[in-house]
């Protein structure tokens, strides 16, 4: 029987006793096929990222030109100014950050009050304080960057982000340059508005990654890899409401 096949049923035991000893990777976090995996996944998201960077700039060019809605657009730029820190010049991020403003500043009183009565325009703070972070981690101004980005997380309660969870993209870059301490103060800070199973999950799988030294793509598929890296994460089902931070 081939060395494939032995692991592969050593995974399904693994799985079906609950025992992870026995992972996809023989080497865990070390297996030469895991790293070529985690190559290839930031690799892919990097250019999905540059992808977007594209698609934002369009639809927030159409709301622009089209006079839409102000709050559509802001929030078309917001969502742009994210992927815009990561690739254009600095210069060009920080006019169009400001560009957020001159939007907001044009409101009326009671367009200001009907936003703050939905979302209070947590989620377009959320995306301009990432791309603050990303421009001092460019700049190589690594204290301001990271008071930035756990800035970026102290918002009101926004359905979308309670909902789909905060921006991980210069958390990942942070991980892999090796500064460790504040992707792991920003984790656990996102349970103050990001809860439930899944994003308690993704928590677990994550630290618990962290603490092996594991490679990361901050992404859901971790809380799979997790497991097949036979790393013992806790099933939060059976403990519901409950946490180790």
């Amino acid at each position: 029987m081939r060395m494939k096949h032995v692991i592969g049923i050593l995974v399904l035991l693994g799985n079906v006793t609950g025992n992870n000893v026995y992972a996809y990777y023989a080497q865990g976090c070390e297996d030469p096929a895991y790293h070529q995996y985690i190559e290839k996944r930031l690799a892919d998201i990097e250019a999905r990222d540059q992808r977007r960077l594209g698609s934002t700039l369009r639809d927030y060019t159409l709301s622009a030109s089209a006079n839409d809605n102000p709050y559509k657009i802001i929030a078309d730029l917001s969502r742009h100014i994210k992927y815009s820190a990561q690739f254009e010049p600095i210069a060009t991020v920080k006019l169009k950050i400001a560009r957020v403003f001159e939007y907001a500043d044009t409101l009326s009183t009671s367009q200001q009050i009907a936003g703050d009565v939905y979302d209070g325009f947590s989620s377009e703070t959320h995306n301009v304080g990432i791309a603050r972070a990303w421009i001092a981690y460019r700049q190589g101004d690594l204290t301001k960057a990271f008071e930035a980005l756990l800035a970026a997380i102290d918002i009101k309660a926004s359905p979308l982000l309670s909902a789909f969870g905060p921006d991980l993209s210069l958390i990942r870059q942070l991980y892999k340059d090796g500064h460790v301490t504040p992707v792991v103060t920003y984790i656990k800070k996102t349970q103050q508005f990001w809860q439930g199973k899944q994003p308690e999950k993704l928590r677990r799988a994550w630290l618990a990654m962290i603490e092996a030294e594991c490679k990361i793509q901050f992404d859901s598929i971790d809380t799979v890899k997790a497991n097949a890296l036979g790393l013992p994460v806790a099933d939060v089902s059976r403990a519901p409401g409950k946490s180790d931070f």
